[in-house]
Parts: C-alpha cells; sequence; structure tokens
C-alpha cells in the first residue's frame, strides 16, 4: 500500500514538476523501438548478478539446482521496490522453503550482495566523475560500507548466539578479495544498467554524454539507496531530474520524461520480472514436495 501511494505520488509530483501536456508530448516523441535494448541492458545486468549470486552460494557450499537457483534470484527481484532492497532476504525464505538452508546461512548472500552494489556504484560514480561533484554523498556510502565490513569482521558479533553460522558466513563473503572481486562484478553490472538509462537518454534525442549519464543514474541510485525509502521513491527520482537538467541543460519535461523512461526500463522492469520469478519458483517448489 505505501509503495502504491510513494508511486502515485511520484507520478503526480513529476507532472506537476513538467507540466502533464509537456511530459506526455516528451514521451510520445521518444523513439520506442529503442526500449527493447534498453530492457535488454538491464536483464543482462541481472544475468551478471545471478553470476554473483551462484559465487557467493558457492562460497557458503549451499547447493541449488542451477534453473531453481536463477529462479529465486530473479524472484527476489520482486523485492526490489522494498528499501535498500532488504526485502530480497525473500530468497533465503525461498532457499529455506525449497532445500531446508537456514535463514541464518544465507541471509548474509544479501548482506555481502548490498554491499558490493554499493561499492560497486562508487567505483562507476568516481569513474563517471561524480567523485568532486558530489564527494558529501560518496563519501557516505563508503563510509557505510567500510562500517558493515569492519562490523562484521569485528568480534562484536560472536556475542550474538542466536546468529549461528551466520557472522562467519559474513566474514568468508566479505574476505578483502571477494570483496574486490565482486565490487568489480558489480560495477560492470550496473554499467549495464547506466548504459541502459543511455539509450533512453538518446531515444528522447537529449544532449547528455555518456558519463554524465552514469554519474545521474549512479548518483540518483546511490541517494535513493541511502535514503531507505521503498525503492528510493521519491529521492531518486528527484536526484535525476535535477541531475540530468543540470548536466544537460534540459528542459524540465525532458527531464523528467528521462527519469521516467529510466525508471521503467530499471526499477519497475525488475519488479515485474521479480513476479514472473515467484511463480516459476512457487512451481519448482511444488514439483519438489511431489511424491
Amino acid at each position: 500500500m505505501l509503495v502504491a501511494v510513494l508511486a502515485a505520488a511520484v507520478a503526480v509530483g513529476l507532472g506537476l514538476y513538467a507540466d502533464f501536456g509537456r511530459l506526455g508530448d516528451e514521451l510520445g516523441s521518444f523513439r520506442w523501438e529503442l526500449f527493447p535494448l534498453a530492457l535488454a541492458l538491464t536483464a543482462l545486468n541481472y544475468l551478471i548478478r545471478f553470476f554473483r549470486w551462484q559465487r557467493y552460494l558457492e562460497r557458503l557450499a549451499i547447493e541449488v539446482p542451477p534453473w531453481h537457483s536463477f529462479a529465486i534470484f530473479v524472484a527476489g527481484l520482486a523485492m526490489t521496490i522494498t528499501p535498500a532492497k532488504l526485502g530480497e532476504l525473500l530468497k533465503c525464505g525461498l532457499l529455506k522453503r525449497s532445500f531446508a538452508v537456514p535463514v541464518r546461512r544465507s541471509a548474509p548472500v544479501v548482506l555481502a550482495e548490498r554491499v558490493t552494489d554499493a561499492t560497486g556504484v562508487v567505483v562507476l560514480v568516481v569513474a563517471g566523475g561524480a567523485g568532486t561533484r558530489s564527494w558529501p554523498l560518496v563519501l557516505l556510502a563508503l563510509v557505510a560500507v567500510a562500517g558493515v565490513v569492519a562490523l562484521v569482521r569485528s568480534p562484536v558479533l560472536e556475542r550474538f548466539a542466536r546468529l549461528g553460522e551466520a557472522p562467519g558466513a559474513a566474514r568468508a563473503l566479505l574476505g578483502t578479495r571477494l570483496l574486490a572481486g565482486m565490487t568489480l562484478v558489480s560495477a560492470v553490472s550496473w554499467l549495464c544498467e547506466c548504459l541502459a538509462a543511455y539509450v533512453c537518454v538518446r531515444g528522447l534525442r537529449l544532449d547528455l554524454s555518456l558519463s554524465d549519464t552514469i554519474v545521474v543514474f549512479s548518483l540518483g541510485s546511490l541517494a535513493g539507496a541511502l535514503s531507505f525509502l521503498p525503492g528510493g521513491l521519491g529521492v531518486a527520482e528527484t536526484s535525476m531530474t535535477g541531475l540530468i537538467r543540470v548536466l544537460g541543460d534540459v528542459p524540465r519535461a525532458a527531464a523528467a520524461a528521462a527519469t521516467v523512461l529510466i525508471r521503467l526500463a530499471t526499477l519497475w522492469f525488475a519488479v515485474a520480472l521479480g513476479l514472473v520469478g515467484l511463480a516459476v519458483e512457487a512451481r519448482l517448489a511444488r514439483r519438489l514436495k511431489a511424491p
């Protein structure tokens, strides 16, 4: 319910900001034949992140058939709309239901995914040249990630017996070598979404470079994640629209239209795929339980 209210508020807000008529005209002028390419690039991002998911499962010796693992991973995309994507802990519940994997054992995988998402985005932000433009946001993200890693590696978590094997699993996934490797994987995967955003920008014929688009999408996504609002709704859209206007000297309606298309090709596409993944995973789970 909250998500629906926020999404409606964001849609109305963008419409009022840009003028509904002009926003509609901009969306109507979009080269819609390019939109499937944006979706394909976003899907490639998910395939790369699935590789990361599999690598983490293997590191913890959690054995799941590849196709079922893929269904569980895709099902987790339905929770992209939750604050900081923490709803993706749903994947842990699905692993427990179908393969009796304790949530305490698999939850560190989702933690490691969020940490390397953040470090990967920071790498893109710096590479795109935004480090000097929005250094407080980048610094905040780095401090948050460093804090999580330091906490996991400290003996503090060992005092909580209820966590079971979770602290050890988290340390295994956030070791320096694996963290660095998965940060690079995350950066590549997020670059695919930046390219999807660039396709949306070019489809509107906006004068925004690829490097500036990387800055727009990365900082907008980072701001949305740090807001801890569902899907970063409101914060991400406001950030992206403002950055597009500043970096590309773009009119309000065009900037708002680009933001709408980018969010459709990334956030809402993920939710749609996730719902399909949930249905497929439920069917696979029923087959496992069938005599």
